[in-house]
Protein backbone atom coordinates (compact mmCIF):
# COMPACT_ATOMS: atom_id res chain seq x y z
CA UNK A 1 0.00 0.00 0.00
CA UNK A 2 1.53 3.71 -0.89
CA UNK A 3 1.88 6.54 1.09
CA UNK A 4 -1.19 8.56 1.96
CA UNK A 5 -1.77 11.84 3.53
CA UNK A 6 -4.35 14.13 4.68
CA UNK A 7 -5.40 17.74 4.96
CA UNK A 8 -7.48 20.41 4.08
CA UNK A 9 -7.92 21.93 1.25
CA UNK A 10 -10.59 25.19 0.54
CA UNK A 11 -11.94 25.32 -3.20
CA UNK A 12 -14.65 27.16 -4.61
CA UNK A 13 -17.33 25.39 -6.63
CA UNK A 14 -20.10 26.31 -8.59
CA UNK A 15 -23.59 23.67 -8.44
CA UNK A 16 -22.40 22.16 -11.83
CA UNK A 17 -19.10 21.58 -10.14
CA UNK A 18 -20.84 20.00 -7.15
CA UNK A 19 -22.72 17.77 -8.45
CA UNK A 20 -20.33 16.77 -10.89
CA UNK A 21 -17.50 15.82 -8.09
CA UNK A 22 -20.49 13.82 -6.04
CA UNK A 23 -20.91 11.60 -9.29
CA UNK A 24 -17.27 10.91 -9.92
CA UNK A 25 -16.68 10.69 -6.30
CA UNK A 26 -19.73 7.77 -6.66
CA UNK A 27 -18.05 5.93 -9.44
CA UNK A 28 -14.73 6.13 -7.86
CA UNK A 29 -16.13 4.30 -4.85
CA UNK A 30 -18.49 1.87 -6.74
CA UNK A 31 -15.81 0.89 -9.87
CA UNK A 32 -12.58 1.43 -8.38
CA UNK A 33 -12.62 0.58 -4.49
CA UNK A 34 -16.37 -1.82 -4.31
CA UNK A 35 -15.91 -3.28 -7.65
CA UNK A 36 -12.90 -2.61 -9.31
CA UNK A 37 -13.05 -2.45 -13.06
CA UNK A 38 -10.87 0.18 -14.97
CA UNK A 39 -12.33 0.38 -17.95
CA UNK A 40 -15.84 1.08 -16.51
CA UNK A 41 -14.38 3.35 -13.94
CA UNK A 42 -12.55 5.17 -17.62
CA UNK A 43 -16.25 5.18 -19.18
CA UNK A 44 -18.07 6.59 -16.01
CA UNK A 45 -15.79 9.23 -14.99
CA UNK A 46 -15.54 10.77 -18.91
CA UNK A 47 -19.13 12.81 -18.13
CA UNK A 48 -17.09 14.51 -15.51
CA UNK A 49 -14.08 15.28 -16.87
CA UNK A 50 -14.28 19.06 -16.17
CA UNK A 51 -13.73 18.78 -12.52
CA UNK A 52 -11.52 15.61 -12.31
CA UNK A 53 -8.19 17.83 -12.03
CA UNK A 54 -9.55 20.11 -9.47
CA UNK A 55 -11.49 17.39 -7.34
CA UNK A 56 -9.00 14.42 -7.43
CA UNK A 57 -5.76 15.52 -8.86
CA UNK A 58 -5.71 13.67 -12.01
CA UNK A 59 -6.42 15.53 -15.57
CA UNK A 60 -8.32 12.45 -17.16
CA UNK A 61 -10.34 9.91 -16.77
CA UNK A 62 -7.58 7.29 -17.85
CA UNK A 63 -5.37 8.59 -15.37
CA UNK A 64 -7.77 8.81 -12.68
CA UNK A 65 -8.79 5.21 -13.41
CA UNK A 66 -5.45 3.57 -13.35
CA UNK A 67 -4.95 5.37 -9.95
CA UNK A 68 -7.40 4.56 -8.51
CA UNK A 69 -7.35 0.96 -9.55
CA UNK A 70 -3.35 0.63 -8.80
CA UNK A 71 -4.17 1.89 -4.91
CA UNK A 72 -6.69 -0.76 -4.33
CA UNK A 73 -4.88 -3.54 -5.92
CA UNK A 74 -2.41 -3.56 -3.20
CA UNK A 75 -5.10 -3.40 -0.04
CA UNK A 76 -6.66 -5.48 2.48
CA UNK A 77 -10.56 -6.11 2.51
CA UNK A 78 -11.08 -4.11 5.62
CA UNK A 79 -8.75 -1.48 4.19
CA UNK A 80 -11.05 -1.25 0.90
CA UNK A 81 -14.36 -1.52 3.24
CA UNK A 82 -12.88 1.79 5.33
CA UNK A 83 -11.51 3.48 2.72
CA UNK A 84 -15.72 3.00 0.72
CA UNK A 85 -16.99 4.24 4.35
CA UNK A 86 -15.21 7.49 4.09
CA UNK A 87 -15.76 8.09 0.51
CA UNK A 88 -19.50 7.72 1.03
CA UNK A 89 -19.30 10.45 3.82
CA UNK A 90 -17.46 12.66 1.31
CA UNK A 91 -20.32 12.23 -1.21
CA UNK A 92 -22.81 13.05 1.59
CA UNK A 93 -21.26 16.15 2.42
CA UNK A 94 -21.17 17.47 -1.33
CA UNK A 95 -24.46 16.29 -1.71
CA UNK A 96 -25.25 18.69 1.64
CA UNK A 97 -23.59 21.63 -0.28
CA UNK A 98 -25.45 20.69 -3.49
CA UNK A 99 -28.74 20.56 -2.40
CA UNK A 100 -28.30 24.36 -0.13
CA UNK A 101 -26.84 25.66 -3.68
CA UNK A 102 -30.30 24.26 -5.12
CA UNK A 103 -32.45 25.64 -2.40
CA UNK A 104 -30.71 29.04 -3.09
CA UNK A 105 -30.80 30.10 -6.29
CA UNK A 106 -29.57 33.57 -5.00
CA UNK A 107 -25.99 32.31 -4.47
CA UNK A 108 -23.68 30.89 -7.57
CA UNK A 109 -20.70 30.13 -5.94
CA UNK A 110 -19.29 28.05 -2.68
CA UNK A 111 -16.68 28.38 -0.50
CA UNK A 112 -16.05 25.59 1.06
CA UNK A 113 -12.83 23.59 3.28
CA UNK A 114 -12.97 20.02 2.58
CA UNK A 115 -10.96 16.93 3.96
CA UNK A 116 -8.96 15.02 1.69
CA UNK A 117 -7.57 11.37 1.74
CA UNK A 118 -4.60 12.03 -0.67
CA UNK A 119 -3.32 8.66 -2.24
CA UNK A 120 0.64 10.31 -2.94
CA UNK A 121 2.03 7.34 -4.65
CA UNK A 122 -1.00 7.02 -7.26
CA UNK A 123 -1.25 11.09 -7.40
CA UNK A 124 -5.30 11.59 -6.66
CA UNK A 125 -6.85 12.10 -3.66
CA UNK A 126 -10.81 11.93 -2.69
CA UNK A 127 -13.21 13.89 -0.35
CA UNK A 128 -13.14 12.05 3.23
CA UNK A 129 -15.92 13.78 4.99
CA UNK A 130 -17.85 16.39 6.07
CA UNK A 131 -16.34 19.87 5.41
CA UNK A 132 -16.70 23.39 6.37
CA UNK A 133 -18.67 25.86 4.18
CA UNK A 134 -16.91 29.20 4.87
CA UNK A 135 -18.93 31.97 2.30
CA UNK A 136 -21.08 31.64 -0.64
CA UNK A 137 -21.47 33.83 -3.42
CA UNK A 138 -24.41 36.22 -4.84
CA UNK A 139 -24.58 38.56 -7.14
CA UNK A 140 -23.37 41.38 -3.95
CA UNK A 141 -20.30 39.61 -3.22
CA UNK A 142 -19.16 37.42 -1.11
CA UNK A 143 -21.15 36.41 2.14
CA UNK A 144 -19.34 34.96 5.03
CA UNK A 145 -20.71 32.00 6.69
Amino acid sequence: MGTRKEYIDTLTLTKDELYKARRAQAEIRQDGFSQPDESKLVEGLTAFATVLSLMFKLPTPVTLAAGVISAVGGMLPSEIDTLTTVSIMGEDFLDEVYDFLYDNPEYDLVEVKLPFLEFIDEGFRIVQGEGIVTKVHAGSGWILL
